[in-house]
């Protein structure tokens, strides 16, 4: 249904004159989107019902963030992605640890960055190679900015995407 939509809506754009991408770029591109609004609607859906809208939006803000800035692992199936994104960020508001714990989690974060980010970047984006020590600097230097704000909720979007980090490195082509 969805790459019927796509042809159509790119059957539209070139009606109007425009250079319309083909169908299957376009499709890749209404995938994105769909994943990604059903995955922070049912997580917002999720934390609102639950009383944690908000550490599920602070949840959802600060993984895109964290994750367009540094990369990472990507499953390989759109509907995976929803599940476990769904999952991970509908659970991540309910926890909470102590401060100690908070660094800990932060001191690990900041490691793995300083180390793996960015990685995969080269197969989901199209960010020049000579902007990567500066992706680095800037996701380390984010996720480090947790020591002044020691928010439960960003270390363990920190911890998540810093475990994801290194298996991107691994499925990168060298």
């Amino acid at each position: 249904m969805l790459y019927k939509y796509a042809d159509g809506l790119r059957q539209r754009i070139e009606d109007s004159g425009v250079t319309a991408p083909s169908t299957a770029v376009t499709y890749y591109a209404l995938q994105i989107i769909v994943n990604t609004v059903t995955i922070a609607g049912c997580a917002l859906l999720i934390g609102f019902i639950t009383g944690e809208f908000w550490r599920a939006a602070l949840a959802i803000v600060s993984f895109g963030v964290i994750r367009y800035l540094s990369g990472g692992y990507h499953l390989k199936a759109g509907y995976l992605c929803i599940i476990v994104s769904t999952l991970l960020l509908s659970i991540l508001p309910h926890l909470s640890f102590p401060i100690v714990v908070i660094k800990i989690m932060t001191i690990i974060s900041v490691i793995s960055f300083a180390l793996f980010a960015p990685s995969n970047y080269d197969k989901y984006a199209r960010m020049p190679k000579r902007y990567y020590p500066l992706l680095k600097i800037v996701s380390t230097g984010l996720v480090a900015s947790n020591f002044v704000i020691l928010s439960d909720v960003l270390a363990m979007t920190y911890i998540i995407q810093a475990v994801l980090l290194p298996l991107g490195k691994e499925r990168r082509k060298t």
